[in-house]
């Protein structure tokens, strides 16, 4: 499993180099941007979104293997990621069928994260109204309060990781109603 994680890390960090404007130190971005937002229609309504978002059954459904929520602030979260490891989180903010917020330490199995055992990313959920179904507005601020190297890997991995691995597993799970499989 570790030449597995190995070999993702390189390809995730390959690709951000590529993608990089050229204005880098060290190899590493000089400037590493802080927050993570991205807004997606999902096929449903508020309350199937909301379950999808804040109940084991739903989260499991898309984001992870399996899902343990204590939903209320200052609830605990386990996220089992399989192959990747159990994930805790801790449930911030609950304002039924409008917003959902935990923190984690998604960059806990990074090098360099023992350096700030203190440190958590913040991930809030918000579901508005659209035409087609919900808006879900996703925000994930606070890498840039991260060393410089964890930051730009971490962002990088999470903004990856929710563009072309979560969010459309998400409304693919809401469009079909059934489990996706994590690939």
């Amino acid at each position: 499993m570790a030449v597995l994680d190995a070999a993702y890390n390189a390809t995730i960090w390959l690709l951000y180099l590529m993608q990089s404007n050229g204005c880098e130190k060290n190899g590493l971005p000089m400037n590493v941007g802080d927050v993570i937002e991205h807004e997606m229609v999902l096929p449903s309504t508020k309350t199937e979104a909301w379950e999808a978002l804040t109940t084991a059954e739903g989260l499991s459904g898309w984001w992870s293997e399996s899902v343990e929520i204590d939903l209320r602030p200052g609830g605990a979260i386990s996220f089992d990621m399989g192959g990747h490891g159990l994930h805790p989180a801790r449930v911030e903010a609950v304002e039924p069928e409008q917003r959902f917020v935990m923190s984690w330490r998604l960059f806990q199995r990074e090098e360099g994260a023992d350096a700030v055992p203190e440190l958590t990313s913040e991930v809030e959920f918000r579901l508005e109204d659209h035409p087609m179904g919900m808006l879900l507005k996703l925000r994930e601020p606070g890498f840039a309060a991260l060393p410089e190297a964890l930051s730009a890997m971490t962002l990088y991995k999470n903004e990856f990781g929710w563009d072309d691995d979560a969010l459309p597993r998400l409304r693919c799970y809401l469009k079909k109603g059934a489990r996706v499989a994590r690939q």
